[in-house]
């Protein structure tokens, strides 16, 4: 025996069916980044990293074993970076700081946390705005270089800046 919607009842599925599956469908957000943002993050040594535009090598952030001040030439470098991201609508980042394997791993992750306090204030000052979480510190757990050369224990003591649409 075969069982048959009556024709209406089966025009009355079909269009909520149609109906529910346009209630799902949405515009996607808006996300990326402007040609002009993309612009200025390379101007200043940002480089496309993952999700996001890290600051690059040559521009890193590195820091003299168990120290987490910046020379004032310094903290200026990065309030002018600061101030040049928010003038094309660049206003928050992600800012990570990170140290060697020396010390314990509870020191090394207040040390962590002090260097990366240590940028955002003068980016902060250059006009970019952070909450609690993004300024973080990770310590010795995210390495760059390996801790058994003094060359890449320097790479390892280093803050990040990371930028994501």
């Amino acid at each position: 025996m075969t069982y048959a919607f009556p024709h209406k009842i089966r025009l009355v599925l079909i269009g909520l069916f149609a109906t529910l599956l346009a209630a799902c469908q949405s515009a996607p957000p808006a996300t990326g980044l402007s040609a002009a943002q993309i612009a200025m993050l390379r101007s200043e040594g940002f480089v496309e990293s993952g999700p996001g535009w890290e600051l690059s090598m040559p521009e890193r952030l590195l820091f003299p074993s168990n120290e987490s001040g910046l020379p004032a030439d310094q903290q200026q470098r990065i309030a002018d970076i600061a101030s040049k991201l928010a003038s094309v609508g660049i206003m928050t980042a992600r800012i990570e700081g990170h140290t060697d394997s020396t010390g314990t791993s509870a020191y090394n992750l207040t040390l962590s946390q002090a260097r990366a306090e240590a940028v955002a204030a003068p980016m902060q000052a250059g006009g970019m705005r952070f909450t609690a979480d993004q300024v973080v510190g990770r310590g010795e757990t995210l390495p760059l270089s390996s801790n058994a050369t003094a060359e890449g224990r320097q790479d390892n003591r280093r803050v990040v800046v990371i930028v994501t649409p």
